[in-house]
């Protein structure tokens, strides 16, 4: 049950805010309307607010590349997501955009993404915002309206998973890090086509937790246990094979080992992956915490199949 709004933002940092790497204050951001578009800060203006966002944009980008959408969990930040996850690196080596929306701040200063958790009454569009600037960069960089994709970080995750259920038009796949569905997205969670679902999750989660919070113990509003997530993916897909895999012990300092389920389809490609990082916590596995999966380069190598 929550209390004040004061002991909620303390609790509220504890938990989503987990430990991450120490960063310096923003650049000097430039005007969305400013071409060109290069590498940078910039602000736009959407919802009757002044949003923020952080691009990378390759030196020998081609048009029609494919775009990845990389959303920061809640307390954290932009810059932040884009130092600890390397996602800049692997898109100069593989040729794709990437796009770090930054969040509002809550009524407790918090930066956050809006999905409906409990006691944040709030109604900003960040499902809009996402799709301004995937419009935007469709006309202005030529990104390739179908390789649009999203991945985030706890909240971040939990906002991929929002895209997916409502915005199936927008994202081909997604792969959240450390996110769930709350509760409430079975209300409206009926995409028009199959979507690739990919999810990295810590078994020891003490945040966003393995096995769910339908009694909403913790405050953020009910949301599903990560295999049930996957089994609503899985029916939704329509997918009857599955393969189990324990991968290499990259870390032999540590307990935790990564066991890898799939689940497929030999009728189409719009598959399901599971990373269940055995003993794992509330952490970007090879960006910081669990070194025994580098999650960014699993990431893009699972997007990457569903690349024309």
């Amino acid at each position: 049950m929550m209390t004040s709004p004061t002991l909620l933002a303390l609790l509220l940092a504890c938990q989503k805010g987990a430990p991450l790497p120490t960063v310096q204050p923003d650049d000097t951001a430039a005007r969305w309307d400013t071409p060109p578009l290069e590498s940078g800060l910039y602000t736009l203006e959407h919802g009757g607010l002044e949003r923020e966002l952080r691009l990378h944009v390759p030196a020998d980008l081609q048009p029609g590349a494919p775009l990845l959408i990389v959303m920061h969990g809640y307390t954290s930040s932009a810059r932040t997501i884009q130092r600890y996850t390397g996602f800049d690196a692997i898109a100069d080596a593989h040729g794709f955009t990437v796009v770090y929306p930054q969040g509002t701040q809550d009524r407790w200063g918090q930066a956050f993404f809006n999905v409906g958790y409990d006691g944040f009454d709030t109604d900003v569009d960040d499902r809009g915002f996402v799709r301004a600037l995937v419009e935007h960069l469709g006309s202005t960089l030529q990104v390739d309206p179908d390789a649009v994709f999203a991945t985030g970080m706890s909240n971040g995750g939990d906002m991929s998973y929002l895209l997916a259920c409502r915005d199936a038009d927008l994202v081909q796949a997604i792969a959240p890090v450390a996110g769930s569905m709350l509760a409430h997205y079975l209300d409206d969670c009926a995409p028009a086509r199959r979507v690739p679902v990919m999810e990295v999750h810590g078994t020891e989660d003490d945040v966003t937790f393995w096995a769910g919070d339908m009694d909403n113990t913790g405050g953020w509003g009910a949301y599903l246990a990560t295999e049930d997530v996957m089994a609503f993916w899985v029916t939704h897909n329509d997918l009857d094979q599955l393969e189990e895999t324990q991968l290499p012990d990259l870390d032999a300092r540590d307990d935790s080992r990564v066991t890898l389920r799939r689940w497929w389809s030999t009728e189409h490609p719009e598959e399901v992956r599971l990373y269940g990082v055995e003993g794992g916590g509330h952490e970007w596995p090879g960006g910081f915490g669990n070194a025994e999966l580098e999650a960014s380069e699993e990431i893009w190598g699972f997007f990457e199949g569903f690349v024309d």
